[in-house]
């Protein structure tokens, strides 16, 4: 064989070639200043007066010092030339103390900026607004990093979801149409994320009840949007900085790509800039401030249906789009390339008491991106800092209240109020440390007779259930104990697009495994009991969304604080799914009552009173757990098989029935009798379907209903679990749940 091995070459991936050939760009102070940090009060520099042009003098002279030419002198030229190019536009601000605020405290200077605070600016695409309504802006995306002079492939990005790492390529037209020049001071070409939590029927821009806007992703791109300097975007542009390019066109298509130090847009001209994003890997630590959550800097995925939150037009049905994902109706994640076109409301005769920067354009195009879901490096670890995270909260408010209930005794030596009580009722046992003590009482026979050969402490998720026959006059006496137990393994399955965005050749694995042990136990004295059979078994796929209107949720959450892992009950409770314990009465009942007692002791105490106070950031962690909204929603699972794992009798039954009984002997008791079912459950979640509903035949359920990959944010919580119902022919009905996550 003959080959020409100089010839061979690795083969480079299109994203390693825009990764060479788009430039990375440090921006400068200033350009930071007039982007990202713009403050959302004007100042009165005026743009449309040229810059000043400097003249050096010869290299042989004495003097270097730069001269402005009085011809063509700027409000730049107010100051004076030792600030230039960096001019303080407030001479009462030290701009040494203004960049000492920003390092002590950025995130609360960000809050303050334009790019923080758009949708709360007036649009001008809410009114008659000439200029307005003649400035054209259209966002067209491309394959592929655009060139000056090079024919784009323009793509639909509507069609396609994005993960981490890939690019987004393409750019921004903005044509004038109107007859006279039109002015602005910012243009933002801005890749944004945003969880937005609706609080009114009236739509977004109701200034009585305004949304909650927390922007998790700001990536303006500081080339396409306009700044003080011309930026080499490739790395292959040997530009000058200083050099505004006037009237540079691209020779493809005429337009023009540069906007010069006027910011006017002159009528029939079309500008163009080009724009380059990636998506990031993860989000920034300054995401989750306040509470440093690792968690909730994760990249999110686009959830619900999103509505413009700039105009104050009603909101708009696309009822064609709408994806069913379990969202809250009045919340959503999204994403989106954006230009906003901003300027003072003076600039465009717009009538307001004060002047003020306003939205002139708005232009978003919705990107829909479903990340790569992270899981933890050392899971149990993570499991066990979340876990010690959610009690060291819990031990925290119940000091705080038992001081507070302290200076109440002090200031009322009278006062009844019992502080041992109060802490007994503020700690009550785990559902572990009742064990023992319920089944004593419950079963009313040795704690020891209603144990097999398995300890407590495996990591089992168990249900334990008293057996009793039903009788004219209510129930017998306990005669058993039911068992149902599954090992303690998170299961996991992938992420299925909806069908508009699924690569119809792509198979997915939609089957889960999952054993479970079916027990029956009883004391022998003296005649034997033939095991009550099982009737039923069927599985559910719980979607738990938590949210927080207003607050920042100041835990990261695991499936532990969804359901117990251990429960005992008795059959004559008859207890269905939804009564066992969840994240409704596992987190939100217990800091309800917290946020009420601890409201009660500052009311009675005085709010002014220095003896008691609350640290603010622990009351608002405390409402938000109090106050937090879940949805669930039970999709049941139509496709259960069972198959036998028992060594006489492996194989698939119609039902648990038709499994016999294996007989094995207590360790711990040698009067009590135990009789054992060892069952596989293999479901297939592409059946699954909203209860009550009735599946369409031949239709897979993810061309109708979407699981994102669950996720944590400060605001908005994603989990799955699968609840498993086993009934019994005495009508008595166990419950476990497993978790579940979607990557």
């Amino acid at each position: 064989m003959n080959e020409d091995f100089n010839e061979v070459r690795p083969q480079v991936s299109a994203k390693s070639l825009d990764d060479e050939l788009i430039n990375s760009i440090l921006p400068s102070y200033h350009m930071f200043q007039s982007t990202i940090s713009k403050r959302l009060v004007p100042n009165d520099e005026n743009y449309k007066v040229d810059p000043p042009r400097y003249e050096m003098s010869p290299l042989n002279s004495g003097a270097v010092t730069p001269v402005a030419s009085a011809a063509t002198m700027s409000p730049l030229a107010m100051f004076d030339l030792s600030e230039f190019p960096f001019p303080n536009p407030n001479p009462n601000l030290n701009p040494e103390d203004d960049s000492e605020d920003f390092t002590q405290n950025s995130a609360q200077l960000f809050e303050k900026t334009i790019l923080a605070n758009v949708h709360k600016l007036d649009n001008l695409m809410d009114t008659s607004n000439s200029m307005a309504s003649h400035l054209d802006v259209e966002i067209t995306f491309t394959d592929s990093v655009c060139q000056k002079g090079v024919k784009p492939n323009i793509i639909d990005v509507s069609n396609r979801e994005y993960r981490q790492e890939e690019y987004l390529h393409g750019y921004v037209t903005m044509t004038n149409r109107f007859t006279e020049p039109i002015p602005f001071d910012i243009v933002y070409v801005i890749f944004e994320g945003s969880l937005v939590v609706v609080q009114s029927s009236n739509g977004p821009k109701d200034h009585t009840h305004p949304p909650t806007v927390f922007k998790f992703l700001n990536m303006p791109d500081l080339f396409a949007s306009w700044t003080y300097a011309n930026i080499d975007r490739l790395a292959t542009d040997e530009g000058n900085p200083h050099d505004w390019c006037v009237g540079e066109k691209d020779p493809y298509d005429d337009t023009v790509l540069s906007i010069d130090a006027k910011r006017l847009f002159q009528p029939g001209v079309t500008y163009k800039r080009f724009f380059s994003f990636r998506i990031p890997d993860r989000l920034l630590d300054d995401n989750c401030d306040v509470h440093n959550l690792d968690g909730h800097c994760t990249m999110l995925p686009t959830l619900g249906n999103p509505v413009s939150i700039t105009s104050s037009r009603r909101f708009h049905d696309f009822t064609e789009k709408k994806i069913k994902d379990f969202s809250f109706m009045d919340t959503f994640i999204s994403y989106s390339v954006s230009t906003k076109i901003i300027g003072k409301a003076s600039q465009y005769n717009h009538k307001v008491p004060k002047d003020k920067f306003v939205l002139t354009k708005e232009v978003s195009v919705p990107i829909r991106v479903l990340p790569f879901t992270i899981q933890p490096e050392y899971p149990d670890y993570w499991a066990k800092k979340v876990l010690a995270s959610f009690k060291a909260l819990k031990d925290t408010v119940e000091q705080k209240i038992d001081e507070g209930t302290l200076v109440l005794l002090s200031k009322n030596s009278g006062s009844v109020l019992s502080l041992t009580s109060m802490v007994s009722q503020l700690s009550p046992l785990t559902s572990r440390g009742l064990t023992s003590e319920k089944l004593r009482h419950l079963y009313n026979v040795p704690s020891t007779s209603s144990k097999n050969n398995k300890s407590e402490e495996l990591p089992l998720y168990q249900n334990l259930t008293s057996y009793r026959k039903q009788k004219l006059t209510g129930f017998s006496k306990v005669l058993g104990v039911f068992s149902l137990s599954t090992p303690k393994i998170k299961y996991s399955f992938p992420y299925i697009p909806p069908l508009q965005y699924r690569n119809p050749l792509q198979r997915y694995n939609t089957q889960l495994e999952i054993p479970i042990d079916i027990s029956y136990s009883y004391e022998y004295e003296g005649d034997n009991q033939t095991p009550p059979e099982p009737k039923s078994v069927s599985c559910e796929l719980i979607v738990m969304t938590a949210r927080s209107k207003k607050h920042l949720i100041p835990l990261e959450f695991n499936h532990d604080m969804c359901f117990l892992d251990y429960v005992v009950d008795d059959f004559a409770t008859k207890k269905t799914g939804e009564d066992y314990p969840n994240f409704d009465s596992i987190v939100i009942k217990p800091y309800h009552d917290y946020l009420h007692r601890l409201t009660s002791i500052m009311k009675r105490v005085g709010f002014n009173d220095d003896a008691f106070r609350v640290e603010t950031q622990l009351f608002k962690d405390i409402k938000s757990l109090a106050t937090l909204q879940t949805k669930h929603i039970n999709l049941a699972i139509e496709d259960v098989r069972i198959e036998s794992s028992s060594d006489s009798s492996m194989g698939y039954y119609k039902n648990l029935a038709a499994i016999p009984w294996s007989e094995t002997q207590a360790t711990t008791n040698a009067n009590c009798k135990i009789f054992t079912k060892k069952v596989k459950l293999h479901l297939d979640l592409d059946t699954c379907h909203l209860k009550g509903t009735t599946p369409l035949a031949g239709k897979s359920a993810f061309d109708t209903i979407c699981l994102v990959p669950d996720f944590q944010t400060c605001l908005l919580v994603r989990l799955y679990y699968v609840r498993i119902t086993v009934k019994h022919k005495n009508g008595a009905s166990q419950v476990v749940h497993v978790p579940v996550t979607i990557e």
